[in-house]
C-alpha cells in the first residue's frame, strides 16, 4: 500500500518511471493499479533459483539473507538504463531488498538517493529473537541480526537521504549507528477508499487482518486465541471472530475447528470485515514501524484494541482513539469493555478517524517528499524543478 500510495499522490507533481523486481507472477497482476500514474514501468524477473543461490552464497558472507535474497545484476542494469533513457533526477528507493542494486548504482552514476528503509529491520530481528523458544532458530535469527545490525547501518551511510515511516525506529537507528539524516514520513491512509460503514455494526463480532504468511502476524492471533479469545468466551461465549489475510499457515487454519472462529484467507477487499466487525484486533507481540493495519481500522470508524507494540509509532490516546491494553487479562478486559459499551465504541469510532484524517494523509505526505527530493538534489547539482524520478522496489 505504502509504495501505490505514494506513487499516486506524486504523480500529479512528478513525472515516475518504476523499476521493480519480479519476484512473483502475482505481484505483476499488482502493478496494473500504478500503470496509470506511471511515465514507464519495469518489472525484473527473480527466479526463486537464483534467490536461493544468492542466500547459499551469502551465508558464509556478512550480508543478511534477507538481502542477498534479493540480489540482481539485472535490476541494477535496468535502473541505470531508466536513468539515462528517463532523464531521471533523483532515485526513491523502498525497502532493504533494494539497497544492493542502489549501492551498485552509486559506483556508477552520481545521483541523489533518497532510500525508504519503512522500519528498522534489525528491531524486528531483536524482537523475533526474543520471543524465539525454538534453539535453533533462536541460532539462526541471532545470526542474522549481527548482520543485520553491520548492514543497515552500513547501508544508510551511502545514501543521502533516509526516511522512516516512525520516530521509534529513527531513534532506533540513530542510537544503533549515530545516523542524524533520517527524517520520518509516516503511512498515509486513502480516506476516500476506506470510510466507515453507514450501518451498524455486527454484535459480539471480532476481526482480525492481515498478512498471515508474515510470522509477526500469525504469531499475534494464534497466541490471541489461546491465551485472550478464552477469557472473552467465558464472559460472553456467543463472540465471534474472523480472520482475514492471504496465506494462513497450517496451524492458523486449524483454528476454525471451533465454529466461531472464521479463517478465509485471501479477500480482494478488507473493508466489509473492517466495517462489519463490533472491534478490530491488533495483538501484535512483535512490531517495527507504523502498522497500516491500525491505521486502516482507525480509517473505518472501527473500535480498536491493539498491544502497545502495534501503536507506538502513532500518537494515539489509550481511551480516545483506541484502546490499549498487553496482558491477556487486560486485552480480553479491553474487548469485553467495547463489545458492551456502545457509547465508548462509538467515541472511539469517531475520534479515531478524525485522528487518521488530520495526521495520515497521502497528499500531505507527498508534499514533505516532494521537499526532501528538492533538498537531495540541490546537494548534488543547482537546484531546479524536479522532472523525473525513479523509484525501485
Amino acid at each position: 500500500m505504502r509504495p501505490f500510495s505514494l506513487i499516486k499522490s506524486l504523480s500529479s507533481m512528478h513525472e515516475i518511471s518504476l523499476v521493480s523486481l519480479l519476484c512473483d507472477p502475482y505481484e505483476q497482476e499488482l502493478g496494473k493499479d500504478v500503470v496509470r500514474y506511471c511515465a514507464s514501468i519495469d518489472y525484473v524477473p527473480h527466479p526463486k533459483w537464483q534467490a536461493y543461490a544468492n542466500c547459499v552464497r551469502a551465508f558464509p558472507t556478512p550480508m543478511p539473507l534477507r538481502v542477498a535474497y534479493y540480489r540482481s545484476p539485472a535490476f541494477t542494469r535496468r535502473i541505470l538504463q531508466v536513468i539515462h533513457e528517463r532523464h531521471i533526477d533523483v532515485i526513491h528507493g523502498e525497502l532493504i531488498k533494494v539497497v544492493p542494486a542502489l549501492r551498485a548504482v552509486l559506483s556508477r552514476e552520481q545521483i541523489p538517493i533518497l532510500y525508504d528503509s519503512v522500519d528498522a529491520i534489525s528491531s524486528y530481528l531483536f524482537q523475533q529473537w526474543s520471543s524465539t523458544t525454538n534453539l535453533l532458530q533462536k541460532g539462526f535469527v541471532y545470526t542474522e541480526l549481527k548482520k543485520m545490525c553491520r548492514y543497515e547501518v552500513q547501508s544508510l551511510t551511502a545514501f543521502d537521504q533516509v526516511i522512516i515511516t516512525s520516530s521509534y525506529d529513527r531513534d532506533y537507528l540513530a542510537q544503533l549507528g549515530g545516523l542524524q539524516h533520517i527524517q520520518v514520513i509516516p503511512n498515509g491512509i486513502d480516506t476516500e477508499y476506506f470510510i466507515p460503514p453507514k450501518v451498524p455494526r455486527e454484535s459480539d463480532s471480532l476481526v482480525f487482518c492481515s498478512k498471515l504468511d508474515y510470522y509477526p502476524n500469525s504469531q499475534a492471533i494464534l497466541n490471541f486465541c489461546d491465551k485472550v479469545l478464552p477469557l472473552i468466551w467465558q464472559q460472553r461465549p456467543q463472540v465471534r471472530l474472523t480472520i482475514v489475510g492471504n496465506n494462513p499457515p497450517e496451524a492458523v487454519l486449524r483454528l476454525s475447528v471451533d465454529e466461531r472462529i472464521t479463517v478465509t484467507g485471501y479477500v480482494p477487499d478488507i473493508r466489509p470485515y473492517l466495517g462489519n466487525a463490533s472491534v478490530v484486533l491488533a495483538p501484535l507481540l512483535m512490531a517495527a514501524g507504523i502498522q497500516n493495519k491500525v491505521l486502516e481500522a482507525l480509517a473505518m470508524g472501527a473500535p480498536t484494541v491493539a498491544t502497545p507494540l502495534a501503536c507506538r509509532s502513532l500518537d494515539t490516546e489509550h481511551g480516545k482513539h483506541l484502546l490499549i491494553a498487553e496482558e491477556a487479562e487486560a486485552y480480553a478486559g479491553a474487548v469485553l469493555r467495547l463489545l458492551e459499551d456502545a457509547q465508548l465504541a462509538g467515541s472511539l469510532s469517531q475520534a479515531g478517524r478524525q485522528f487518521v484524517e488530520r495526521y495520515h494523509s497521502w497528499p500531505e505526505i507527498a508534499r514533505q517528499l516532494t521537499i526532501l527530493y528538492a533538498r537531495v538534489k540541490s546537494t548534488a547539482s543547482k537546484p531546479e524543478q524536479l522532472a523525473g524520478i525513479a523509484g525501485a522496489f
